[in-house]
């Protein structure tokens, strides 16, 4: 977590109780992001129940009712993300499908904290995950700083990180123009970069140079 705020920098957002709710959108992720290491240390296997939210402690365990079927599936937050307006979680492929929202791609739910995670690394990854890794992951990393449905909106982020960060550029990807910079040798220094959308006000998330 980034120090307090000073200068105009954001505070950390409060650790929520054992039973608090969240409402919005959920989403889900899958095969493009196999074999990658999560926030936690862990690797992202699309085939296992796991979710990803921007606020809430790593090993954090919550219930996710689909709104929409009343379907609830129990995960655990492992990594970081969705960075979509509106969005509070992203599923695994697997966790989507337990409550019928791999069609539809994003449905309404309700989240409730069960347990509070460390917000800690779950683990390193083992030699034999960085090699699992090693054979799908690119060899180079760049950072997603948003996700529009409008493609100015996206135009207008790009200008403004490209004052500060190398090469922004939009990509589509179902039905949304996301925007990202880079790119970078290493995740670790992807990860500096994208510590600093702080400093402006935005968020990000790592991802594989495409």
């Amino acid at each position: 977590m980034r120090r307090p705020a000073k200068a105009g920098r954001r505070s950390p957002p409060a650790v929520p109780a054992t039973g608090a709710k969240e409402s919005g959108l959920a989403s889900w992720y899958g095969a493009e992001f196999a074999n990658l290491p999560t926030a936690s240390g862990e690797i992202f296997r699309p085939e296992k129940i796991s979710a990803a939210h921007r606020t809430l402690p790593l090993g954090t365990v919550v219930d996710v009712r689909n709104e929409a079927n009343g379907k609830v599936v129990r995960v655990k937050i492992n990594d970081r993300g969705p960075f979509v307006a509106g969005r509070i979680v992203d599923l695994s492929k697997a966790a989507a499908a337990e409550i019928d929202a791999v069609i539809p791609g994003v449905v309404p739910v309700t989240l409730t904290v069960v347990t509070i995670g460390t917000n800690q690394r779950i683990r390193a990854a083992t030699s034999d995950d960085l090699a699992r890794a090693s054979s799908s992951a690119q060899a180079v990393w760049a950072v997603q700083a948003g996700a529009f449905g409008n493609e100015e909106n996206a135009r207008r982020l790009v200008a403004r990180l490209a004052e500060r960060y190398p090469k922004a550029w939009t990509e589509d990807f179902a039905g949304l123009k996301r925007v990202k910079f880079g790119v970078y040798g290493t995740r670790e220094a992807a990860e500096a970069a994208c510590a600093t959308l702080g400093e402006i006000g935005l968020a990000g998330i790592v991802v594989p140079a495409r």
